[in-house]
């Protein structure tokens, strides 16, 4: 089966998705409009690359889209993530195709939408007017191209329940699939000399309450509090509250927070879980991630807020610990509760490891996804 990828080849779902379905006995060619990845990938750019492109930009370029798909003989487009990569498929006109949806793709535009300061495109810096005025404008407007790029997808791959059901955008429609965000196996890894910490995978984005996750950790410091916190920004970028947050941290508690600001390479990964034994994911909005999936793997105290996907999959007191409301005092009462826990046996590692084997496994999830989709495109013809 011949499957074109749509969507920035450097973004890391869009390559572990890819390299999965291939693996899993797919042909992939990844299609995109920005410049070639960094590694070495069967990528094709529509029109001449544009770095930072626009939805307009997408849009100008979607009959040459269609073209270049027919011409392939793509049998399935795959968009990931529904903005800009769905709508653009979709408005191109080719057909089959199926529609990745994840958590903050439907989320950032439906009912109940993020604050707009905590929203994905306003991240690592302060928002002018005009940049709120902008994302308001693409929450007005989005929303009525969503509703056909969902409605007219093969199938919808969705990854939480409560996403898959949002009367929104999938009113009658029962053609979705919730795939937990699967993750490649891990090589366990030996702890390396040195303290334990709690780690914040995603921490340098308000998009992940950084802010609150940073106020909750000071307080806990000056209490008493024990464990340092390891930050990862990751491929985000900075926000400059995060960044003060940190400069106080630091100022007032000397190695007590280790921030890594450039991604970390797998392997070097490996020994930052190694390390960890607590770690805390607080989107705001729904969905279920890798960095949770690989913390539960690993063993470490899942520390979250009480989202639908988190819910769903996680117990309170049982393989998680829920922080709600997610406040910093909050957080800080958590974190004290998490110290008494790490003293005891973690009753929370065999749970968390036999959900993930059974349920997380991103070659299981591939395979089940081809599986279905050929089952749909032979009821299909």
């Amino acid at each position: 089966m011949r499957v074109a990828i749509i969507g920035s080849s450097r973004d890391i779902h869009v390559r572990r998705w890819g390299q999965a379905l291939a693996q899993a006995g797919a042909e992939v060619l990844y299609v995109g409009i920005e410049p070639d990845p960094e590694e070495s990938l069967p990528y094709f750019c529509i029109g001449p690359p544009v770095t930072r492109p626009r939805l307009l930009d997408f849009l100008r370029r979607r009959r040459a889209l269609r073209e270049f798909l027919e011409e392939k003989k793509v049998e399935v487009a795959h968009p990931i993530y529904l903005t800009p990569a769905g709508i653009w498929v979709w408005s191109s006109g080719f057909r089959p195709y199926v529609v990745f949806t994840m958590g903050a793709d439907v989320l950032e535009y439906g009912p109940a939408p993020p604050p707009l300061h905590r929203c994905w495109t306003l991240q690592g810096r302060v928002p002018t007017l005009i940049d709120y005025g902008t994302v308001l404008l693409r929450r007005w407007l989005l929303p009525s191209l969503l509703y056909p790029t969902l409605r007219q997808s093969l199938l919808i791959l969705g990854d939480n329940y409560e996403l898959c059901l949002s009367n929104k955008f999938f009113v009658k429609e029962k053609k979705y699939i919730e795939l937990p965000t699967g993750i490649e196996s891990m090589a366990e890894g030996a702890a390396e000399e040195g303290e334990r910490w709690i780690l914040s995978p995603r921490g340098a984005t308000l998009l992940y309450q950084a802010d609150i996750i940073l106020a909750g950790y000071y307080q806990y410091l000056q209490r008493g509090g024990r464990y340092p916190l390891a930050l990862l920004a990751g491929p985000y970028p900075i926000h400059p509250t995060v960044a003060n947050y940190v400069r106080l941290i630091e100022s007032h508690f000397p190695n007590m927070i280790y921030f890594f600001i450039k991604k970390i390479p797998k392997d070097e990964m490996t020994q930052v879980w190694a390390r960890t034994v607590a770690f805390i994911s607080a989107p705001v909005y729904d969905g279920y991630s890798y960095a949770v999936a690989e913390g539960r793997l690993v063993g470490a105290l899942p520390i979250v807020n009480a989202i639908p996907a988190h819910l769903e999959v996680l117990t309170h007191g049982y393989n998680a610990w829920f922080v709600e409301p997610f406040t910093p005092e909050g957080l800080c009462e958590a974190l004290f509760v998490v110290e008494s826990l790490l003293k005891g046996p973690p009753f929370w590692r065999q749970p968390n490891a036999e959900w993930i084997q059974r349920f997380s496994a991103l070659d299981r999830n591939a395979q089940l996804f081809l599986t279905l989709l050929d089952q749909a495109l032979k009821a299909k013809k």
